[in-house]
């Protein structure tokens, strides 16, 4: 592509903004709406893939209902069928054109940011992860390269619908991982299916390499780090980086994605806990301590030296105001006799109230005395909410009577497990779908079945008449017993001796 070509006869380009792995990205105008827009324009090894144009059309299907102030906004997908045979097929997006630079060039000229920046920017890429999961959709690719930064601090991820797909697209013959190794979380290096948890786990290496100047895992070799993750961990934050900042990112970046914060919706409240001073106790057991904030930001790098305020751990009995140590044990003492005192009436009352029912269940006869039934337990805390499950359409209208290796890999390339069943019929081609088993809104990884028309076998064929002089014919035997037709040659004398032999009276044997 040059300056000033026009894509699919409405958007101008204008200037090269980036080329990277999948394409180049170009500011470019919308000629009917008279506006400035980013297009960004696919590689051709990629658009000869149905696989992978499959999940590039569903994913962009998906991300084009993602309206939130931190998503760069997918505004129109295209292909253009080459003009001549044995061209190449164009593929494009045409995105929100965000008027600023990635994360990665910030932090290549920055080196580290600050606890307060971090959160501040990354804050908003969890808002806009909260959005996508709860849309359904995984970005799978959450990167610095991906998170676009304005001049006035706004933040906004792009690559929504693309990232997917060229991270699973196949695994070149040698064996090399396609995607962003430096980011991937260890169940997306494993093989295993990426789910909102694997985006938070990419937010926790992102957040890692903003305050410590350097990636969390790093090499030459994308396999060698794609490796590493699934064997150590990274080093530990710098000493100036606030100890609930630090259990953030480490609650992240857990290996197990049951003990990682779930998805983008949790993530958001752990950042803004953490932003405003709060202890982050809503997804773990321990209870993390409290950074003051009198400002509504973050302390300096300074470990607190504040003393906690005494309400935040209550005494299991009240501390005398003049007496010292030595009111206490009187005051425990106290506790036998009148406990053992309070055990009596009880055991009396119940006594009596047992004999006055003659039988009737216990239970029943005083609730309110028992002491709480185990259909009653304490509330437990509210579990953290699942990530959402992930779901594709599936019409019949769009597979029935397409070629059945076609539909095959679109659903394969939906994520969705396919069983394939022949038909024989003669009504349609051979190798055409004539139904799914499923459809309507499915679950990514459901199996389906599909139908298709296989020709049935040719009708069999009627065998060649025997040859006269393989197989005698019926006529034969009473030809021979004359003996002696003029011109039967040969043949003649064979039936001849065979008829002698079996009449007993001569023959050659």
């Amino acid at each position: 592509m040059q300056p000033d070509d026009v894509v699919a006869d409405r958007y101008r380009l204008r200037s090269l903004l980036a080329t990277g792995g999948m394409g180049q990205v170009w500011r470019a105008e919308d000629l009917v709406l008279g506006r400035p827009v980013a297009v960004k324009v696919l590689r051709r090894e990629y658009t000869g893939d149905p696989v992978f144009l499959a999940r590039f059309r569903s994913e962009a299907r998906l991300s084009a209902g993602i309206i939130h102030p931190h998503v760069a906004v997918l505004h129109d997908y295209g292909e253009v069928e080459p003009a001549a045979a044995g061209g190449d097929r164009l593929v494009y997006l045409v995105m929100e054109l965000v008027e600023g630079e990635p994360l990665s060039d910030l932090l290549g000229r920055e080196r580290r940011l600050t606890a307060e920046q971090t959160l501040h920017l990354l804050g908003q890429a969890a808002a806009a992860l909260a959005a996508a999961h709860a849309a359904g959709v995984v970005h799978r690719d959450v990167k610095p390269g991906n998170l676009l930064v304005t001049p006035d601090g706004t933040l906004k991820i792009t690559d929504f619908g693309i990232a997917w797909s060229a991270a699973n697209a196949s695994v070149t013959p040698t064996g090399h991982v396609v995607g962003t190794a430096q980011y991937l979380a260890p169940e997306q290096v494993r093989g295993d299916r990426a789910t909102a948890a694997s985006d938070v786990y990419s937010w926790g290496t992102v957040a890692y390499e903003c305050l410590a100047g350097r990636r969390a895992f790093d090499g030459a070799d994308p396999v060698a780090v794609a490796v590493q993750r699934l064997r150590q961990a990274p080093d530990p934050l710098p000493a100036d980086v606030p100890e609930p900042v630090r259990r953030l990112v480490g609650r992240a970046l857990a290996e197990d994605p049951a003990e990682r914060i779930p998805d983008g919706a949790a993530l958001l409240a752990a950042v803004d806990d953490v932003a405003a001073g709060r202890g982050s106790a809503r997804s773990e057991t321990r209870v993390l301590p409290v950074v003051p904030a009198p400002t509504g930001t973050l302390p300096t790098h300074t470990p607190p030296t504040h003393t906690p305020p005494t309400v935040t751990l209550p005494t299991p009995l009240p501390v005398a105001d003049d007496g010292g140590e030595d009111d206490v044990p009187p005051r425990r003492l106290l506790l036998v006799p009148l406990t053992a005192a309070l055990l009596l009436v009880v055991a009396v009352a119940g006594g009596l109230l047992l004999l006055g029912t003659r039988g009737a269940p216990a239970p029943a006869a005083s609730p309110s005395a028992a002491s709480p039934t185990p259909t009653s337990p304490a509330p437990s805390p509210t579990p953290p909410p699942s990530p959402p499950v992930l779901r594709v359409r599936l019409a019949a209208a769009d597979y029935v009577g397409r070629p059945v290796a076609e539909v095959q890999a679109r659903l394969v390339g939906l994520d969705l497990l396919v069983t394939l069943r022949g038909v024989e019929t003669s009504d349609v081609p051979a190798g055409q779908v004539l139904a799914l088993d499923t459809v309507g809104e499915v679950p990514v990884g459901t199996t389906v079945t599909v139908t298709h028309a296989v020709a049935p076998p040719p009708p069999p064929t009627t065998p060649p008449a025997p040859s006269p002089t393989a197989t005698p014919t019926p006529t034969a035997q009473p030809a021979t017993t004359g003996g002696n037709d003029a011109g039967d040659g040969e043949p003649d004398r064979k039936r001849g001796r065979g008829w002698g032999r079996h009449r007993g009276d001569g023959g050659d044997g």
